[in-house]
């Protein structure tokens, strides 16, 4: 069970780091372009979004994981 929810919580870790840099990153240079400011703006945007994303991937996926499989089966 131990290794069963570190899976999950490295699982969690590396998908909400993948996913929150990058959208933040798309959207900050949507907004400013890669300007001078783009490092210090997109990394303000994804220190608010990393530890939302995190937060909400580790409680909602294993409720989204279930209702893929019910779907599928």
């Amino acid at each position: 069970m131990k290794q069963k929810l570190l899976a999950h919580c490295i699982y969690c870790l590396l998908m909400s780091t993948t996913m929150t840099g990058c959208v933040s990153a798309i959207v900050t240079a949507v907004n400013l372009g890669f300007s001078g400011a783009f490092l210090e703006h997109w990394f303000y945007s994804w220190s608010i979004a990393f530890p939302v994303g995190f937060v909400l991937l580790l409680f909602v996926s294993p409720y989204l994981r279930r209702m893929v499989e019910a779907f599928i089966h």
